[in-house]
Parts: C-alpha cells; sequence; structure tokens
C-alpha cells in the first residue's frame, strides 16, 4: 500500500468514528428533549406534564391520573394514615390505572372519551379515545407536542343500542354520529341480526318519544345512505335477532352405553331408539330397567303446590297433602315414563319417545346387589339373587335386631323411589332398598300416669252427669 493510499484509509476510518459519535451526541441530546403538554378538564391531577417525544394522548392522561396517585400516597403518609389503609388505596389506584385500557370499564367512565380536544398553537383537534381503544383507530391517537393542551370535557350526552349487537348497552354520543358510528363501538352485529328493519326510539320532548325504522342491510353496504340515520341525544337503538336462527339442540347420553356423550337432535322429530343406535349400544353391565329420560323443561317447572308444602309442618299436613309431599319429594323431576328394556330389545314404536332439546338420558350400571339398611344385624349390600323374596335379604343381613319394628318394612324401588310394603310374592330387583324402621320406645310409667289421668277425667264425667241426671 502506497503513502497516499494509506493516508485515505486513515482519514476514512476517521470519518467513520466521527460519524458514530455525532450520531451518538444527537441520539443523547434527542434523549434529552421533553415535551410539556398540559391536562386539563375532567381529569383528577390537571396540570402540566414533561413527556418524552413519541408519546400519545393516552399515555399523558394516563400519566398524569398516576401522578394523582404518588400525591395521594405522600398526603397519606403526612397525614399519618395507617399502613394497611394506604395499600388498601395502593391496590384499588393500581387496578383503576390498569383499568383505563379496559374498554368494559372506560364506557361506564363519567369522564368523556369521545370528545377530548387537543388545543395546539391555533388549531384544535377532535380526539376520540374510544374509537382507538375499540377499533385501534391511531388518529384517534395522536402524538404530542410541545406545548399541547390536552381537554378533557365530562361525559355529558349518550346513545344505546341493544339486541343482536356483540356488545350492548350505554356509548357516548358525539356530534354527527351516525347509527353505523354506534354499531362499531358495539363490535358489530351478531350473526343473528335480522337486516331488514331495526328502529330507533328518539325522545320528542321530556316524556313523548316517536320510532325510526331503518335498514341495516343498507347501512352496512352504503354508510352515506339515508338509512345510516344522524343520531341524537338519548337515542336508542333496538337491533332484532332472528327467531331460532341456528338453534343448537341436543341430548345429552352417559352412563352404560358404548359411545356416550353430547348428541344433535331435531326437536320433536329424533326418538329415543334413534339416539340409542347412534351411541352403538348399552354395554353388558347396563341397567336398562333403572335407566331413565329426564326432561329439561319440566324438571324446572315451577310446583307452587310443593314448594308451599315445603314451608308446612306435617303435623298441619292433611294426609293427601303429606302423601302428595312424599311422593313429589322422592321422584326425579322431569323424568319420562320409558320402557327401556322392552325398547331396545323390541324396537317397537310403543315403546319410543320423540326427545326434546336439552334431554338427558341415563343408563346406570347395573348394581347386582339389594341394600337393606335399618334394624338388622349387618346392614349393607347383599348380593342379588333372582327370585328371592325380601325375607331372603333380611336373613342374609343377619335378621331382624330386637328392635325391629317388622310390621313397617318398606321396599324402595331403584328406578322409581316408590315406598311398598313387600308382601311374599313382591319380586325384588336388582338395586331395590329394604328399610326396616326402629320401634319406638315405650316409657311404661308415662304411659301408667297418662292411664291414670284419662280414667280420673272419665271418673269425674260420670260423677257430674249422675248429680245433673239426679236433679
Amino acid at each position: 500500500m502506497n503513502k497516499s493510499k494509506k493516508i485515505y484509509f486513515i482519514l476514512f476510518v476517521f470519518l467513520l468514528i466521527a460519524i458514530n459519535i455525532i450520531a451518538q451526541i444527537s441520539n443523547y441530546r434527542q434523549n434529552e428533549v421533553l415535551y410539556s403538554v398540559s391536562v386539563v378538564g375532567a381529569t383528577n391531577n390537571p396540570g402540566v406534564f414533561l413527556v418524552p417525544p413519541s408519546t400519545r394522548v393516552s399515555e399523558v392522561i394516563k400519566l398524569s391520573e398516576s401522578r394523582f396517585f404518588e400525591k395521594e400516597i405522600e398526603l397519606k403518609k403526612a397525614e399519618k394514615t395507617p399502613g394497611e389503609d394506604i395499600d388498601f388505596f395502593k391496590e384499588n389506584y393500581k387496578k383503576y390505572l390498569i383499568d383505563l385500557e379496559n374498554e368494559d370499564f372506560l364506557l361506564s367512565e363519567k369522564r368523556s372519551l369521545r370528545n377530548i380536544i387537543l388545543k395546539r398553537s391555533n388549531e384544535e383537534i377532535k380526539v376520540d379515545l374510544l374509537r382507538f381503544y375499540v377499533l385501534g383507530e391511531e388518529e384517534n391517537n395522536p402524538y404530542v407536542l410541545d406545548g399541547d393542551v390536552i381537554y378533557v370535557p365530562s361525559r355529558k350526552s349518550e346513545v344505546s343500542i341493544y339486541g343482536a349487537v356483540n356488545r350492548h348497552g350505554n356509548y357516548e354520543f358525539t356530534e354527527n354520529d351516525r347509527v353505523l358510528d354506534i354499531i362499531e363501538l358495539a363490535l358489530g352485529l351478531k350473526t343473528d341480526a335480522f337486516l331488514e328493519k331495526a328502529e330507533i326510539v328518539r325522545f320528542t320532548n321530556e316524556k313523548e318519544t316517536e320510532i325510526f325504522s331503518f335498514n341495516l342491510k343498507s347501512v352496512l353496504s352504503d354508510a352515506e345512505c339515508e338509512d345510516n340515520i344522524i343520531l341524537q341525544n338519548d337515542d336508542r337503538i333496538y337491533i332484532k335477532a332472528i327467531p331460532e336462527y341456528h338453534e343448537k339442540q341436543y341430548v345429552n347420553v352417559a352412563g352404560e352405553i358404548k359411545y356416550p356423550g353430547i348428541y344433535a337432535i331435531e326437536d320433536g322429530l329424533t326418538t329415543l331408539l334413534q339416539i340409542l343406535v347412534q351411541c352403538g349400544e348399552p354395554t353388558q353391565r347396563a341397567d336398562l330397567f333403572n335407566s331413565f329420560v329426564q326432561r329439561k323443561a319440566q324438571s324446572e317447572e315451577f310446583d307452587p303446590e310443593f314448594e308451599r308444602l315445603k314451608e308446612v309442618s306435617q303435623n298441619n299436613m292433611s294426609g293427601l297433602e303429606y302423601a302428595y309431599f312424599k311422593n313429589r319429594s322422592r321422584e326425579i323431576k322431569g323424568k319420562c315414563s320409558v320402557d327401556f328394556s322392552n325398547l331396545w330389545n323390541s324396537k317397537e314404536s310403543q315403546y319410543n319417545i320423540v326427545l326434546r332439546d336439552g334431554d338427558f338420558i341415563f343408563i346406570p350400571n347395573k348394581p347386582a346387589t339389594v341394600t337393606v339398611s335399618g334394624q338388622v344385624v349387618n346392614p349393607g349390600l347383599i348380593a342379588f339373587e333372582p327370585g328371592k323374596d325380601y325375607k331372603y335379604y333380611i336373613e342374609q343381613a343377619g335378621g331382624f335386631e330386637w328392635n325391629a319394628r317388622k310390621g313397617k318394612i318398606r321396599l324402595i324401588r331403584a328406578n322409581s323411589g316408590k315406598w311398598i310394603k313387600p308382601k311374599k310374592n313382591t319380586v325384588i330387583e336388582e338395586g331395590d332398598m329394604l328399610f326396616i324402621p326402629e320401634k319406638a320406645e315405650f316409657d311404661y310409667w308415662e304411659f301408667t300416669l297418662d292411664s291414670i289421668r284419662i280414667l280420673s277425667q272419665i271418673a269425674t264425667l260420670i260423677v257430674v252427669v249422675q248429680n245433673l241426671s239426679a236433679k
């Protein structure tokens, strides 16, 4: 390398170093630059704030709120506020600062989000922060410049939207808002929105209203059309939903079936047998005798008589009322009367039923046992033996205890919950329960005293009658 080339090379290196140094100094100076921006109006902490370049309006407003938070903490400390109260304030205010960017929270704010004014020299720029937060419109959250004044007014007017929109409720109103503007803020229409006709209800004076109808389809296709009506304060927009739009109807099948789960049906057309075939077939452990269909609609029906009797003591019920109350208490609400065993084995329509949306089909496991409960030596589960009567199961449970009330034995059916008095020829089914109640304790002394009192009353009555007869 000759001498001149060396000199050029050295100058080139120095030039690169100089450019790098100048760039760093420039960046440093730029980082040192802070803009003076004022926040005034309906804010917790109006004032002047120093912010770096590339700061947006929303960030300055949030900064003013956080500075208010810092001031309040210092004030509380100066006033010697208890530590737990300060911690409580911190937690709530930190949540508030986070919520300043949450659309649902902002909708309920009393300060304006849509009518903010950014004053810059002789210019006034309208800022609609809600459209920025909801729709991401950056032009509605501009960068600030040195000397800007952000005026936040209070929220004075609003319109409402209800029906087939994704987020119904009250929205702050701005001048020249149209129907489509509010639909956009409500995150658009639901898929079941009826587009042919929607309505606006508008106050004409303090109490009276008038209704405007408009075509939503026209509004969505042309924002400048007449149907995209300019709104007024307190207008209410109602958008109807198409009835039974893509209505999803299903039944739930559970228990001892090959493929349990949720199955789609046509309400009032699909039958129980069709669904059982779809599910495969009952397993070997399936107890078809005790299987049932529970109808959701009927299970939720209000029974005023049963609810009334729940508040009445047994002593104040008539015999018929108590019998009704007992039976209703034991029943599975909404249970349909279906013979699963005959239906599955014969496939005959006389045993079939038409299903309804929300029906619950349950096929339990064969218990292969009979429960013996109450006053026997060893109460518990006894292996089921076809053809055996109730006495057999009591014997298997060790026989009666000394205080068993043998005349009040009851058989509780597994499939219905019905209580019956068993006889020698009563068929015992798998899962049934035998209940042997306890004899009430007999107080002979109390019985003697009661007898004496009754006899004394009778004797007194006889004497009185004789004296009256003698007269």
